[in-house]
């Protein structure tokens, strides 16, 4: 990365435009978290860079930190000071792929913090920016983050509902316009219960016609509505006087024994009344499921592919579904090894569900997805590590992916990050847990043994602890060699087992 930042900085333009391109790919290509000296010189760089002359230097220094965001973990917040008022300048560019990359690069770092902390700090500037084109790509933005993170970050339409209102007044017609559609995004995210909250802002009678009339011809989100008006209700009219706490990943993210089955959108069924028209609704979701789609496309189509298991409507479609999903592997595991967050805890909510439907006709799915999830389970963005890990236990739970326990078993024993380690003992005992009666798990019980032996004695006390509980169950399973096992361990762990 040293030598790419180091050719960003040259004089030459064209020695910039290769330089910012090679950063974007390093970032693009790379899991490993960056450090907080690397996180300074990236956003130092790319801070000079968004000044440009050259669009297209600007616009890679922007798809630059947009990837480093997901990897930057805590480093790139002490820089928010200086990097989110630089992002909102570059919304009002004369190139739209200019301000396309700022708005992305702030969606992206709502996403990685909290949307509420950027949307204020963000719009500090841009609210009453000068520029028109500042407050016209702002509101979209916030627009795109109503509907992104609505439902899990419950302040963040109070925090935007007054300064939207403010710009129905804006000179310019295309931010008016701009802020009608922010506004239509609230109601179709928050339902009935937003007309309430408009009349409390006395907005002249005539605007309030208009907006009520365009507001009529919009179908809102009916189940979300309910999570939204209850806090509009709880909460004070002041959008300034929110909790963080209430938003941050710890409150929101479920514990590990949760099956995490959570969406952030309510994705109303389709009807499909034969074998065709429900291939031609997988086909039109795995076309959409590339690298190459905007990211919030790709998250829309995760949510839309749940859509084609919802429905009862035809007998035929568990065996179609089972059939058709081969054609889904690739793309669904293009999506989880995405670095956006979003994208990842749709996909993981997809397998789920999938998992939930088809029970034991996804089991080959499942053994193919699960060493897709080993990668994710341990990456430092909470999120993601949790809705891989969420998922896992999910599909374990539905089938028996017997095929995947010497896999598992492997990486509890052996792999060197002790994280993945304790996790894959949990997901051992969940398969010992529930399957104990299978057939195949019967005959493994020489796998169980060899794990139980090595993770007893393992350095981290996770792995150790969750070892003793899966010799229990061991014990109840397998009472021969249980005894047998017990008396081959040495005394501090028999200790531990008994």
């Amino acid at each position: 990365m040293e030598e790419a930042l180091e050719l960003a900085r040259a004089k030459d333009t064209k020695e910039r435009m290769a330089g910012v391109e090679r950063l974007h790919q390093l970032l693009e290509a790379s899991r490993k978290s960056l450090s907080s000296s690397e996180v300074t010189s990236l956003v130092d760089v790319c801070l000079d860079l968004l000044k440009d002359n050259n669009f297209r230097v600007s616009q890679g220094a922007l798809q630059a930190l947009a990837s480093a965001a997901v990897l930057s973990g805590e480093h790139l917040k002490l820089h928010f000071n200086a990097l989110v008022p630089a992002v909102v300048e570059r919304l009002g560019d004369a190139k739209q792929p200019v301000r396309d990359a700022a708005r992305r690069l702030l969606l992206t770092l709502m996403e990685v913090s909290l949307p509420t902390i950027i949307v204020e700090r963000a719009g500090s500037y841009a609210w009453g920016h000068k520029s028109w084109r500042v407050r016209e790509e702002f509101a979209r933005t916030v627009t795109s983050a109503i509907g992104l993170f609505a439902s899990t970050e419950l302040p963040l339409q109070r925090a935007i509902l007054p300064p939207t209102l403010q710009m129905l007044h804006d000179p310019n017609p295309g931010v008016r316009e701009a802020a009608i559609s922010c506004i239509e995004e609230m109601y179709t995210q928050a339902g009935p219960q937003f007309r309430e909250e408009l009349q409390r802002h006395h907005l002249p009678t005539s605007m309030l016609r208009d907006i009520n009339a365009r507001l009529e011809k919009i179908e809102p989100k009916v189940r979300l509505s309910e999570a939204i008006a209850s806090n509009y209700a709880a909460s004070e009219t002041k959008p300034t006087s929110l909790n963080p706490k209430k938003s941050s990943p710890k409150a929101k993210s479920s514990t590990r024994e949760e099956t995490g089955d959570v969406t952030e959108k309510a994705v109303e069924p389709i009807k499909v009344y034969s074998e065709k028209e429900l291939i031609r609704e997988f086909e039109k979701v795995a076309s959409t499921l590339v690298p190459e789609k905007d990211w919030s496309i790709r998250i829309a189509a995760d949510a839309e592919s749940g859509r084609p298991c919802d429905r009862r409507s035809v007998r035929l479609i568990i065996p179609v579904s089972v059939d058709y999903l081969s054609n889904w592997l690739v793309p669904l595991s293009t999506q989880l090894s995405d670095r956006r967050s979003s994208i990842v805890k749709q996909a993981c909510h997809l397998l789920c569900f999938l998992s939930k439907e088809l029970l034991g006709d996804f089991e080959s799915c499942a053994e193919m997805f699960i060493p897709v999830l080993f990668k994710l389970v341990v990456i430092t963005v909470l999120v993601i590590a949790e809705s891989a890990d969420n998922c896992i236990k999910t599909m374990l739970r539905n089938c028996k992916v017997s095929r995947a326990l010497p896999r598992i078993v492997d990486s509890a024993k052996n792999d060197r990050n002790a994280v993945l380690r304790a996790r894959c003992c949990e997901y051992a005992l969940l398969i010992l847990e529930y399957w104990a009666d299978a057939p195949e798990i019967q005959r493994s019980a020489d796998l169980y043994e060899d794990l139980i032996r090595c993770c007893v004695a393992d350095a981290m006390s996770e792995v150790r602890s969750t070892a003793r509980t899966c010799y229990r169950m061991f014990a109840k399973t397998w009472p021969e060699r249980s005894r047998r096992l017990f008396l081959s361990f040495r005394s501090c762990c028999s200790k531990g087992n008994k």
